[in-house]
């Protein structure tokens, strides 16, 4: 493990005399030092920074563990701001080099000194870190807790760090770091022998899908295999805010959640209490689904609804041409055209054109087209309409006996929905899942620090048809066909949460 130090010069070091004494004391930073100023030193580490046996993490990106700066806001013991400065309870440390950094490492370590002034004869109780932040008020543990950072990162650096949250030994949560009297000493040297320790995670979580390629569904036409080729993803209805410190429950249960939520001896835990309650990214047309194997999305933590992410496919034979399929009452097509060959005789005599005098022509497929996005279908259906340029008047039906003038769209707006795969456009979708076993309250979720790593093993069936490729992408699932994602999942902090899937 390779360590850097980083000493603060500042002006008030030098006013603390040497003749300075650290008195003996017990208990809390209450009863202070001698002097009116303190010397603090901080050992800020990732929360990662003891080595697990059970590999469940991972080294981030160089831009990942950049810290350029880290801003610290100190709190009485109640979590009131606790003023160190004539700016307030926060003080920002500028770090000009990173240095090395090793697995399980991720950030380089930093140590600086600052020079605390007793309040009214108190030093400070506690002491938030927020790396790559730069403060400009002073707020309280309470504030810190319910203000929002925007982590919708598209350069992957800069990534905010706060305090890890977890629940101690003794069930109690620790969201901020105690101070205790050794920690304040007369000298620089003497404080770099009594560091405090902060651990920090990151406030956002990361997320790869990988698996492009093509991929047998396991469903056949005419009989013949019929394959997806796997083109691109992107997620839909995440967060791209995260509160600044997460909040827990030291009561949750390992049985509620479905998982081991919380590790005291590596300061980590892996549920939060909340998260913002509205999704705040877009949704994507077929046409935008292009991130790749290598693409990372940052994402805002997120509990109580999930994040879900769609993968484009064209369906394919085996020679790789493209499939256009169609499907109606059960019975499947190839291509949009053999879909309106099979639809228009089964409107004989409910749609007949008046030609002349006692002229009516049936409508044949030509005068029929396939619309999507109408009121009343599926997202993923079409329905049928008039065709381009077909006259719209003298439309009749006829019951054996009369024709009555009917209006042709209306009679082809009723007429069942089809599903049609345009030029052999689907997509699948599956929601993100965390570390919970199925059916428990930890199963779907976004949690800070995670790396969720997707690895797209299969898919079954079809998929959801797309007509309209410029059309935003409303993850449904056709009612009559069930398809699925194979894939495997796993979560790392950077915990990774891994998992293979099967496409649906």
């Amino acid at each position: 493990m390779k360590t850097k130090y980083f000493f603060l010069a500042l002006a008030a070091v030098l006013t603390v005399a040497c003749s300075e004494k650290n008195e003996t004391n017990e208990g809390t930073p209450s009863a202070g030092v001698a002097a009116d100023k303190g010397y603090l030193a901080i050992d800020l580490k990732s929360s990662e920074d003891v080595t697990r046996a059970d590999g469940v993490y991972e080294e981030g990106t160089a831009a990942e563990q950049t810290i350029t700066g880290a801003s610290f806001f100190f709190f009485d013991a109640a979590g009131n701001t606790f003023n160190i400065n004539q700016n307030g309870n926060y003080f920002y440390v500028s770090v000009a080099d990173n240095g090395g950094a090793e697995l399980p490492n991720i950030e380089s370590m930093t140590n600086p000194v600052l020079v605390v002034e007793k309040y009214k004869g108190q030093f400070p109780a506690k002491v938030v870190a927020v790396v790559n932040y730069q403060a400009t008020a002073s707020l309280s543990l309470n504030d810190l807790k319910n203000n929002l950072q925007t982590v919708g990162h598209t350069s992957g650096t800069n990534f905010i760090m706060t305090n890890s949250v977890y629940a101690n030994a003794a069930g109690e949560q620790v969201d901020a770091t105690e101070l205790v009297i050794d920690n304040f000493q007369t000298t620089a040297e003497k404080a770099l022998e009594n560091p405090v320790t902060i651990y920090v995670e990151r406030v956002n979580a990361r997320l790869t899908v990988t698996g492009q390629g093509v991929v047998d569904t396991g469903v056949e036409l005419d009989g013949e295999p019929v394959y997806a080729d796997i083109l691109g993803w992107n997620i839909i209805g995440n967060q791209t805010e995260s509160y600044y410190v997460k909040s827990i429950d030291p009561a949750w249960t390992d049985a509620a959640l479905g998982f081991v939520w919380n590790d005291a001896a590596y300061y980590r835990s892996y549920w939060a209490s909340k998260s913002v309650s509205t999704a705040t990214d877009g949704d994507f047309s077929y046409n935008e689904l292009t991130n790749n194997d290598s693409t990372v999305v940052y994402l805002g933590e997120q509990v109580g609804t999930r994040a879900t992410y769609v993968v484009a496919a064209q369906l394919q034979n085996a020679a790789g041409e493209a499939l256009e399929i169609a499907q109606w009452y059960g019975t499947n097509y190839v291509g949009e055209d053999a879909l309106l060959v099979a639809v228009a005789p089964t409107l004989k005599n409910k749609l007949m054109q008046f030609n002349g005098v006692d002229t009516y022509t049936s409508i044949d497929d030509s005068q029929i087209m396939c619309v999507a996005g109408v009121d009343g279908a599926e997202s993923y259906e079409v329905t049928f309409q008039l065709a381009d340029g077909v006259d719209a008047t003298n439309w009749y039906s006829f019951d054996g006996a009369t024709y009555t003038q009917v209006d042709a769209n209306a009679i082809l707006k009723a007429v069942e929905p089809a599903k049609v795969w345009k030029s052999g456009m689907t997509y699948y979708y599956a929601d993100v899942k965390h570390l919970g076993s199925t059916g428990s309250v930890g199963e779907y979720g976004i949690i800070r620090n995670h790396s969720y790593k997707v690895a797209i093993k299969g898919v079954a069936g079809w998929g959801t048809p797309v007509y309209d490729p410029e059309a935003n992408v409303v993850p449904v699932k056709p009612t009559d066909k069930e398809t699925y994602i194979s894939a495997e999942i796993n979560v790392l902090a950077w915990r990774v949460v891994s998992y293979d899937v099967v496409l649906e």
